[in-house]
This record gives C-alpha cells, sequence and structure tokens, in this order.
C-alpha cells in the first residue's frame, strides 16, 4: 500500500480544520476518514467545525483534538470561529460557507478549499474547487467524504471507511438515561424497541397510523415494549405509553439507542447513531439512496424504488406523489425485517 510519505507529504504538526454543518448523520459520515487522517499523521492537529445542536455527536471522539461549534441564531455566530481560523495551517468545508471563506480570503490565509457553489459569484474568488459531484455522488457517503478530503489536502485517505463512530455517554449520563426509562415504566435489564417516527423534515416522517400497527404487531409477536424517540413534540398517545419524544439530549439519545434490542426510524440521524454503535436497525428509506446513507453492518433498510426515487430537496419538499416513498412504507414491511434481526440473534 502506497504511504502518504513517498508523495513527500507530511502533515504532522500542521492544524487542519474540517468542517460540516450538517445533521447527525452527516457528521458521523465523516467519522472514518477523520480516524484514518489521524492515523496516518498521528501528530496533525485536527479540528471540526459544525453547528451547536449536533457538536455533542462527535465531541468525545478520541481522534478529534477539538470540536467547536457555530452557534446558529447568534449575532455574528460564524464570525466569532474567526480566531480558530488564524491558527489552522488547512480549512475545509465541506458545505458552502461563503462568510467564513471571505474571512479566511480576507485574512489571506492559505489552502482554503470547499464544495464548489456551483454558479455563484464568490466561487471563484473564495476558494479552490475540491468537487462539483458530491451531491450527485451515489456512493458511500463516507466514502465520497473521505475522497473529498483527500483531494482537498492532497493525499489518500485508503482503508476502511465503513466502521462510523459517535459519542459514547459517560456513567452520569448513562444514570440520568437510567431514570428516564424507569419513569416511563422500563426498569434495568429490560429490553425494548427504540422507534423514532419523526425527522428534521416533516416529509420524511412516518405515518402514525403505520406507526401505531406496527407497535401493536410487536406486542403481540415479542411481547416487547416499544419506546418512541426523538425531538418532535407531537400526541403519540396512541402509538405506544411509552415515550421520551422531546425528554433527552442528544447524548441521552445515544444512550436509549445504544440500550435498545434494536431502532425502527426513517433516514435520519438515530439509524446513524445505531450503525456507530452496531444496534440493529430497520431504516425506511425515501428521497435517499439506501447505498448512499445506509450503515454498512446491521442495517436492514426498505426502499420502495419508485420511478422518481430518489430525488432532490425541492421536488421533495413539493412532491407531486403525495410522498409516496415514505407513506407507502407499512407495518408489515416493517415486521419482515424484524423477523430477520430477531432470527439472527438467536
Amino acid at each position: 500500500m502506497k504511504n502518504n510519505y513517498e508523495d513527500g507529504k507530511d502533515l504532522n504538526d500542521k492544524h487542519i480544520l474540517i468542517e460540516s454543518g450538517g445533521g447527525v448523520g452527516d457528521l458521523i459520515m465523516f467519522t472514518p476518514a477523520l480516524r484514518r487522517l489521524k492515523e496516518l499523521y498521528p501528530k496533525c492537529i485536527l479540528t471540526f467545525l459544525t453547528i451547536d445542536k449536533t457538536v455533542d455527536v462527535i465531541n468525545r471522539i478520541p481522534y478529534i483534538d477539538k470540536v467547536i461549534c457555530i452557534k446558529r441564531g447568534r449575532f455574528m455566530g460564524r464570525y466569532r470561529v474567526v480566531p480558530e481560523l488564524l491558527k489552522q495551517d488547512y480549512f475545509v468545508f465541506t458545505e458552502w460557507q461563503p462568510q467564513l471563506l471571505f474571512c479566511a480570503w480576507i485574512l489571506h490565509l492559505p489552502n482554503r478549499f470547499s464544495v464548489p457553489r456551483l454558479g455563484n459569484p464568490l466561487t471563484k474568488t473564495l476558494h479552490k474547487y475540491i468537487t462539483d459531484i458530491v451531491s450527485k455522488n451515489v456512493g458511500f457517503a463516507a466514502e465520497t467524504n473521505a475522497r473529498l478530503i483527500s483531494k482537498a489536502l492532497d493525499i489518500h485517505l485508503d482503508g476502511d471507511m465503513t466502521h462510523c463512530d459517535v459519542s459514547i455517554p459517560n456513567k452520569v449520563e448513562q444514570k440520568e438515561v437510567d431514570f428516564l426509562l424507569q419513569n416511563i415504566g422500563i426498569h434495568e435489564n429490560d429490553d425494548f424497541i427504540a422507534l423514532s417516527p419523526f425527522t428534521s423534515a416533516e416529509g420524511r416522517d412516518w405515518p402514525l397510523s403505520e406507526a401505531q400497527k406496527l407497535v401493536q404487531m410487536i406486542q403481540e409477536k415479542y411481547h416487547l415494549p416499544v419506546v418512541l424517540i426523538g425531538n418532535k413534540d407531537k400526541d403519540v398517545s396512541k402509538v405506544s405509553e411509552y415515550s421520551l419524544l422531546k425528554k433527552t439530549s442528544i447524548i441521552q439519545l445515544i444512550e436509549v439507542i445504544r440500550r435498545s434490542r434494536c431502532l425502527i426510524s426513517p433516514d435520519s440521524g438515530p439509524i446513524h447513531i445505531a450503525g456507530a454503535l452496531n444496534v440493529p436497525c430497520v431504516a425506511l428509506f425515501s428521497r435517499d439512496l439506501p447505498s448512499r446513507w445506509a450503515p454498512k453492518y446491521n442495517c436492514y433498510p426498505i426502499y420502495l424504488h419508485y420511478e422518481c426515487s430518489p430525488c432532490e430537496s425541492e421536488t421533495f419538499n413539493n412532491c407531486p406523489y403525495q410522498l409516496k416513498c415514505i407513506r407507502n412504507i407499512t407495518a408489515g414491511m416493517v415486521m419482515e425485517k424484524l423477523s430477520i434481526i430477531f432470527s439472527n440473534s438467536i
């Protein structure tokens, strides 16, 4: 295997900042590339820049030296990280961040890289091109991220990109989850299934009517409680008596998923947490491809392969087909996947 040092490229002792302001899953999909970068250059100083609502997902991963966050909604939130920019030797913005790129440019900071926003007049001024196919690439997202970072830093991040990582709750947080579960009737060593029917994008939410059917089927066949998790405050009293909706922080959510027998969720942050923890999950895919976003291990995706799938955000948000890609996934389909999971665990 070719070593990066053969090309004279040595990033040891270099300060490298990598940015992603995406959701939970987006951050987790960066961890294989970051881990390999640190393995190749153990003395590099690796900083990850993200937004405040997702920072806890990766801020305890040992190979990331520092995590800093942009506080959205705060006055001049992005510009408050400029002092951190001054410390860096390399800047890799994996999303379009014109304010930070402008700061890096005006300060004459070297080695600025970003995913281009085609057609934007600032593109050629503010950064070099990395790639213009990131959003169109149907390959596994973690592998795409590795290629993106490799091209930016002029190195080759080889090796396994299928195992992701996530922050692990400490003992205090585990005790907090003990209390949360006990409050809804789940006691220590009780088996349960976690169900997250909601996502950050309402169009990807799984219908509660199907969720209700699924809970009944699970209780009849497996006699297990189904704990509802997520960050939306909705009336789910007819779905399950066990609900932690809007009751957990991200780090507590990680612990709940870690303890679950398996997870059922649309394509969103929880399935990536489950993937990083090697917890079995049934992932309900709608607008995106499982080949790009589904965890590579212990994940059982459901994808209906309609002629209009996959689709872009604008199409999905104004779907002419009544979001049939997610609404036509039935409780029976999920039960078929659960039967595989439970048969494998015997």
